[in-house]
Protein backbone atom coordinates (compact mmCIF):
# COMPACT_ATOMS: atom_id res chain seq x y z
CA UNK A 1 0.00 0.00 0.00
CA UNK A 2 1.24 2.92 -1.11
CA UNK A 3 1.51 6.47 0.26
CA UNK A 4 -0.66 4.57 3.53
CA UNK A 5 0.43 5.11 7.40
CA UNK A 6 1.26 3.22 10.27
CA UNK A 7 0.85 3.99 13.68
CA UNK A 8 2.32 2.14 16.35
CA UNK A 9 -0.03 2.03 19.73
CA UNK A 10 2.17 2.99 22.58
CA UNK A 11 1.13 -0.98 24.32
CA UNK A 12 1.87 -2.80 21.53
CA UNK A 13 5.15 -3.55 22.49
CA UNK A 14 6.35 -4.09 25.90
CA UNK A 15 9.93 -4.17 27.40
CA UNK A 16 12.35 -7.03 26.97
CA UNK A 17 12.96 -7.04 30.55
CA UNK A 18 9.89 -6.97 32.19
CA UNK A 19 8.29 -10.42 31.28
CA UNK A 20 6.21 -11.57 33.97
CA UNK A 21 6.12 -15.38 35.59
CA UNK A 22 3.26 -16.55 36.14
CA UNK A 23 4.57 -19.51 38.24
CA UNK A 24 6.98 -17.01 40.56
CA UNK A 25 8.40 -18.64 43.67
CA UNK A 26 9.20 -16.27 46.19
CA UNK A 27 12.59 -16.05 48.28
CA UNK A 28 11.25 -17.42 51.53
CA UNK A 29 10.18 -20.92 49.28
CA UNK A 30 12.95 -21.33 47.96
CA UNK A 31 15.28 -20.31 50.99
CA UNK A 32 13.39 -23.47 53.05
CA UNK A 33 13.67 -26.01 50.10
CA UNK A 34 17.60 -25.06 50.21
CA UNK A 35 17.68 -25.77 53.62
CA UNK A 36 15.80 -29.14 53.25
CA UNK A 37 17.66 -30.19 50.67
CA UNK A 38 21.02 -29.54 52.55
CA UNK A 39 19.56 -31.06 55.87
CA UNK A 40 19.25 -34.02 54.31
CA UNK A 41 22.66 -34.12 52.80
CA UNK A 42 24.10 -33.59 55.87
CA UNK A 43 22.23 -36.28 57.52
CA UNK A 44 22.99 -38.70 55.02
CA UNK A 45 26.89 -38.24 54.84
CA UNK A 46 27.59 -37.36 58.44
CA UNK A 47 26.87 -39.94 60.69
CA UNK A 48 25.71 -39.46 64.21
CA UNK A 49 28.25 -39.32 67.25
CA UNK A 50 26.19 -42.52 68.89
CA UNK A 51 26.83 -44.06 66.11
CA UNK A 52 30.76 -43.03 65.83
CA UNK A 53 30.72 -43.97 69.88
CA UNK A 54 29.62 -47.50 69.22
CA UNK A 55 31.65 -48.04 65.96
CA UNK A 56 34.89 -47.07 68.19
CA UNK A 57 32.92 -49.70 70.89
CA UNK A 58 33.33 -52.38 68.46
CA UNK A 59 36.54 -51.67 67.00
CA UNK A 60 37.94 -52.48 71.09
CA UNK A 61 36.46 -55.35 71.10
CA UNK A 62 37.30 -56.70 67.60
CA UNK A 63 41.01 -55.70 67.88
CA UNK A 64 41.29 -57.88 71.10
CA UNK A 65 39.32 -60.48 70.18
CA UNK A 66 41.02 -61.44 66.76
CA UNK A 67 44.59 -60.98 68.11
CA UNK A 68 43.35 -63.60 70.78
CA UNK A 69 41.80 -65.84 67.97
CA UNK A 70 44.79 -65.82 65.55
CA UNK A 71 47.27 -66.41 69.20
CA UNK A 72 45.08 -69.03 70.57
CA UNK A 73 45.18 -70.85 67.80
CA UNK A 74 48.98 -70.78 67.47
CA UNK A 75 49.48 -71.61 71.00
CA UNK A 76 47.17 -74.95 70.69
CA UNK A 77 48.67 -75.98 67.94
CA UNK A 78 52.21 -75.16 68.98
CA UNK A 79 52.40 -75.18 72.80
CA UNK A 80 55.95 -74.90 73.00
CA UNK A 81 56.00 -71.56 71.15
CA UNK A 82 54.37 -69.69 74.36
CA UNK A 83 56.44 -71.64 76.60
CA UNK A 84 59.70 -70.52 74.78
CA UNK A 85 58.14 -66.65 74.70
CA UNK A 86 57.34 -66.34 78.19
CA UNK A 87 60.55 -68.18 79.42
CA UNK A 88 58.73 -71.50 80.67
CA UNK A 89 60.50 -74.50 81.07
CA UNK A 90 58.25 -77.81 79.94
CA UNK A 91 59.43 -80.41 82.07
CA UNK A 92 56.28 -83.45 80.79
CA UNK A 93 53.59 -83.61 78.77
CA UNK A 94 51.49 -82.46 81.25
CA UNK A 95 53.24 -79.21 80.78
CA UNK A 96 52.24 -79.57 77.16
CA UNK A 97 48.83 -80.39 77.82
CA UNK A 98 48.64 -77.34 80.60
CA UNK A 99 49.81 -75.14 77.56
CA UNK A 100 47.77 -76.23 74.86
CA UNK A 101 44.75 -75.57 77.30
CA UNK A 102 45.28 -71.89 79.00
CA UNK A 103 47.83 -70.48 76.04
CA UNK A 104 45.55 -72.23 73.20
CA UNK A 105 42.10 -73.64 73.88
CA UNK A 106 41.21 -70.45 76.73
CA UNK A 107 42.81 -67.98 74.47
CA UNK A 108 40.81 -69.02 71.66
CA UNK A 109 37.41 -69.30 73.63
CA UNK A 110 38.04 -66.24 74.85
CA UNK A 111 38.78 -64.71 71.92
CA UNK A 112 36.25 -66.02 70.16
CA UNK A 113 33.56 -64.34 72.63
CA UNK A 114 34.98 -60.77 72.51
CA UNK A 115 35.29 -60.94 69.08
CA UNK A 116 31.65 -61.72 68.30
CA UNK A 117 30.42 -59.39 71.18
CA UNK A 118 31.92 -56.93 68.99
CA UNK A 119 29.74 -58.34 65.62
CA UNK A 120 26.73 -59.20 67.24
CA UNK A 121 23.74 -57.16 68.18
CA UNK A 122 22.88 -57.08 71.66
CA UNK A 123 26.34 -58.24 73.20
CA UNK A 124 28.23 -54.92 73.00
CA UNK A 125 28.40 -53.70 76.67
CA UNK A 126 28.97 -57.26 77.58
CA UNK A 127 31.55 -57.74 75.88
CA UNK A 128 33.06 -54.74 77.04
CA UNK A 129 32.51 -55.76 80.42
CA UNK A 130 34.54 -58.83 79.76
CA UNK A 131 37.40 -57.33 77.66
CA UNK A 132 37.98 -54.97 80.78
CA UNK A 133 37.69 -57.77 83.77
CA UNK A 134 39.75 -60.41 81.78
CA UNK A 135 42.22 -57.62 80.20
CA UNK A 136 42.66 -55.58 83.69
CA UNK A 137 43.37 -58.81 85.38
CA UNK A 138 45.97 -60.12 83.13
CA UNK A 139 47.40 -56.61 83.42
CA UNK A 140 47.13 -56.53 86.86
CA UNK A 141 48.70 -59.38 87.52
CA UNK A 142 51.49 -59.24 84.99
CA UNK A 143 52.46 -55.20 86.43
CA UNK A 144 52.45 -56.48 89.90
CA UNK A 145 55.85 -58.83 88.87
CA UNK A 146 57.03 -56.73 86.38
CA UNK A 147 56.85 -53.60 88.97
CA UNK A 148 57.30 -56.07 92.16
CA UNK A 149 59.98 -56.53 94.16
CA UNK A 150 60.29 -60.29 94.08
CA UNK A 151 63.44 -62.37 94.86
CA UNK A 152 64.79 -63.54 91.26
CA UNK A 153 66.19 -66.94 92.27
CA UNK A 154 63.94 -70.14 92.34
CA UNK A 155 65.07 -73.01 94.39
CA UNK A 156 64.92 -76.76 92.58
CA UNK A 157 65.88 -79.54 93.58
CA UNK A 158 64.26 -79.35 97.80
CA UNK A 159 66.37 -76.46 97.84
CA UNK A 160 69.53 -78.00 96.85
CA UNK A 161 70.29 -75.67 94.15
CA UNK A 162 70.16 -72.10 93.70
CA UNK A 163 69.11 -71.26 89.75
CA UNK A 164 69.56 -67.68 89.00
CA UNK A 165 66.63 -65.80 86.72
CA UNK A 166 67.35 -63.29 84.20
CA UNK A 167 67.73 -59.71 85.63
CA UNK A 168 65.13 -57.75 83.33
CA UNK A 169 61.90 -58.51 81.91
CA UNK A 170 62.20 -59.03 78.32
CA UNK A 171 59.98 -57.11 75.24
CA UNK A 172 57.03 -59.95 75.84
CA UNK A 173 55.83 -58.60 78.93
CA UNK A 174 56.15 -55.09 78.35
CA UNK A 175 54.13 -54.95 74.94
CA UNK A 176 51.64 -57.78 77.02
CA UNK A 177 51.15 -55.03 79.68
CA UNK A 178 51.02 -52.24 77.24
CA UNK A 179 48.14 -54.35 75.23
CA UNK A 180 46.04 -55.20 78.02
CA UNK A 181 46.19 -52.32 80.20
CA UNK A 182 45.07 -50.05 77.00
CA UNK A 183 42.48 -51.86 75.78
CA UNK A 184 41.14 -52.70 79.21
CA UNK A 185 41.17 -48.66 79.66
CA UNK A 186 39.43 -48.48 76.58
CA UNK A 187 36.69 -51.01 77.64
CA UNK A 188 35.83 -49.32 80.70
CA UNK A 189 35.70 -45.83 79.16
CA UNK A 190 33.18 -47.65 76.82
CA UNK A 191 31.32 -48.82 79.18
CA UNK A 192 31.08 -45.00 80.96
CA UNK A 193 29.14 -43.94 77.85
CA UNK A 194 25.62 -44.87 77.81
CA UNK A 195 24.66 -45.45 74.20
CA UNK A 196 26.82 -48.39 73.79
CA UNK A 197 23.51 -50.44 74.67
CA UNK A 198 23.60 -52.64 71.73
Amino acid sequence: LRGATVRILPNAVKPAGRVSCPNKIDQRTSLRVYNDVLSQLEDRDMPSLTTLTQTFARAVLIIPGSLFLVYGAMCWYNPEMPAEYSGLWVAHQDGMAELAAMYGGLQLCLGSIIFLSGILKGYLRPGLWLTMMCLGGLAAGRASVAFGDFDLTIQAVKGATDVAMSSGFTAYTWYALIFESVFAVLAGLCLLDKSNAN
